[in-house]
């Protein structure tokens, strides 16, 4: 059993749930109102073997898993992601702490301040060192018998692809990918959909599309056709056509991944237009060692930056600023008032959460613009014109954001579709040649699902936080013993080949093959014969009479039970048991597990019926050990 990503909403999605908005219900794939803690209790991480991280943005919840659960394997991600995990995880425990500051002073932020404060700084040192650090390609085994592998997903530095497989079957897990290769992170590896036969897409963006009025959002269909690159020249062309006219550019975006391009796209036609450099201003705890790690990790980046590495130059333009002192760092707002920054053309880049920030330049450029005369536009001295640019490719996270700053014709919104869409996903279908299963998210499998009968697999659905079962019925890989079993008869009827006849049946989570050997004899019931026998379904019957393999023992000891007494003994062994209320001619127990019940009817058979596949496992385990120590 693992674990692939641990990742949780921003703080910023989180306005959508305050009780101040109203009952706006949000539109992305993955707006949860749950508590992240009442989530996690719903995991018996004591039986969790690894982890495995996929990009920066899927580290949120690990500290607190790490540090408050009975998870104690190991963790798996590339070092451009424990690198920059830290920083963001650095930097929601700073937006935190300022949430709660604001909690005391009156404001209401306490779903924020709440996910932001689950750990603290000490823990999230705690649980970097218990990463260890993989590279692209690179093959490990957390356990035995199973091998993982990542491959480059193109979205970051350092993103990847996992891929686990066991005995020969490989199950792949899609992350926040795209195809786009003109950013600076390593592209796209194919190969992760040609080597699976199962496939699961966790992270897909659900276009919202929806009108701004003068903010132009937008349709989905026209952002989507459009090539990245265009649309990173519009972003740049609209800051530049702003700092031509002596006005001031507000970048919303993270001082991290596409937000490094975008401001070296406008540092380098700056220059190539021969105009004067703005002042690069980074309000963010975090900006100054994040775009460090860019400079310092080229064997991470793109095939064109990475050629960089092997010249006396640095793949970004950062370090060229700082030396000319066009480059800013401030950690918030209130070290901004301390900072000796020249005036004139800025470009400041804040972080969408910083909702402090993003409203002081709003409302402090504004001033600025209902200030300036006639007289001072007619000579270029006056600071009029200012330009807000978002680039976020969740149109409805970028939507709450226009909303909140509210600036009309002064905001270009140009989202800039890095993660796959729909039809990302369909031309990733086309490529799994080896897929017999395939998982996506219920938002894509609504739009593909007309679709889904013409591929030779079959396609699932799923939605974040909820169980999802998938019938495996093909492809199955046998267990050790059966397949003992068919070398045995192979062997003594020396063929090549052997039918082997019995019934397949479900204990606890483990496939056993229950033969018919009727030349054998009887043999003494021995501790393994003598295990409780289950049926694969949601039901399961203990001690069946039909089963060849069921002793009258089981059988005897079965019948000895009462209710009290074997709600007694799972309660010893951990689990929540109590004796239903008897019916005419049935006796019952109800035991209740995190995520979900399940009920033990103690007739002839007895009938263990669970709400799902995890209280199966947890259920049926404890209840063998109760049987075994009887």
């Amino acid at each position: 059993m693992f674990v692939v990503d641990c990742g949780w909403p921003a703080d910023d999605d989180a306005d959508d749930m305050h009780p101040d908005m109203g009952k706006q219900q949000p539109r992305t794939n993955y707006k949860l109102a749950q508590n992240p803690r009442d989530v996690l209790g719903t995991i018996n991480w004591a039986r969790v073997d690894f982890i495995l991280i996929s990009n920066y943005e899927q580290m949120r919840l690990l500290p607190y898993i790490t540090e408050y659960t009975e998870f104690s394997g190991p963790v798996y991600t590339t070092e451009p992601t424990k690198v920059y995990g830290k920083c963001v995880l650095e930097e929601s425990i700073q937006v935190a702490q300022g949430a709660l500051y604001e909690d005391a002073a009156g404001s209401s932020s306490k779903m924020s301040s709440q996910r932001g404060l689950l750990y603290s700084p000490r823990d999230i040192v705690a649980a970097m060192e218990k990463i260890t650090d993989v590279r692209h390609n690179e093959m490990i085994s957390p356990v035995p018998f199973v091998q993982v592998y990542t491959r480059s997903s193109g979205y970051c530095i350092g993103a990847g692809n996992w891929t686990v497989e066991y005995k020969g079957h490989r199950t792949a897990f899609i992350s926040t990918s795209t195809f786009v290769s003109c950013l600076h992170p390593q592209e796209w590896d194919s190969t992760v959909l040609r080597e699976a036969q199962a496939l699961v897409f966790c992270d897909a963006v659900d276009p919202a599309p929806s009108s701004t009025g003068s903010g132009e959002m937008g349709d989905e269909g026209s952002w989507q056709s459009a090539h990245v690159s265009q649309l990173l020249n519009q972003l740049c062309s609209t800051a530049i056509s702003t700092l031509k006219q002596r006005g001031r550019v507000l970048l919303v975006g993270e001082p991290y991944g596409v937000t490094q391009d975008i401001v070296q796209l406008v540092s380098e036609n700056i220059v190539a237009l021969n105009l004067p450099q703005p002042q690069f201003v980074f309000v963010s705890p975090i900006a100054e060692h994040t775009l460090q790690y860019g400079n310092i990790m080229g064997e991470w980046l793109c095939e064109s930056k990475h050629a960089l590495l092997y010249l006396p130059e640095y793949p970004f333009s950062d370090k060229e600023l700082r030396k000319k002192g066009h480059l800013h760092f401030v950690s918030s707002l209130a070290d901004l008032a301390t900072k000796s920054i020249p005036q004139g053309n800025w470009f400041v880049v804040v972080p969408p959460s910083d909702t402090e920030t993003l409203n002081h330049f709003v409302r402090q450029w504004r001033q600025d613009a209902q200030r300036c005369s006639s007289a001072d536009m007619a000579s270029g001295a006056g600071l009029a014109k200012f330009s807000i640019l978002i680039h976020d490719d969740d149109t409805a996270r970028a939507q709450r954001l226009v909303n909140r700053l509210s600036v009309g014709t002064e905001l270009t919104y140009v989202p800039v579709a890095r993660r796959f869409t729909f039809h990302s996903i369909e031309q990733c279908l086309a490529a799994a040649e080896r897929a017999h299963h395939v998982l996506v998210p219920s938002h894509v499998y609504a739009r593909l699902e007309a679709k889904a009968g013409r591929y030779e697999f079959r396609m699932f659905e799923f939605s974040h936080l909820q169980a999802t079962t998938v019938d495996l019925d093909t492809d199955r890989h046998l267990p050790l013993d059966i397949q003992s079993e068919m070398t045995r008869r192979v062997c003594e009827g020396g063929k090549q080949h052997a039918l082997v006849e019995g019934k397949l049946s479900l204990s606890a989570g483990r496939i056993r093959l229950e033969c018919r050997d009727e030349d054998a004899a009887p043999s003494e019931p021995t501790a393994e014969t003598a295990k409780p026998k289950t049926e694969v379904g949601s039901q399961h019957k203990l001690g069946s009479a039909d089963s060849a393999n069921a002793p009258a023992l089981t059988q005897r000891d079965l019948a000895r039970w009462t209710p009290e007494k074997l709600a007694d003994e799972l309660n010893g062994v951990g689990l929540n048991a109590s004796v239903i209320p008897a019916s005419p001619g049935s006796r019952a127990v109800q035991v209740l597990v995190p995520g979900g019940s399940a009920t033990i009817h103690l007739d002839n058979e007895w009938l263990v019926d669970c709400s799902s596949s995890n209280v199966n496992w947890t259920v049926l385990t404890s209840l063998r050990k109760v049987l075994k120590a009887a």
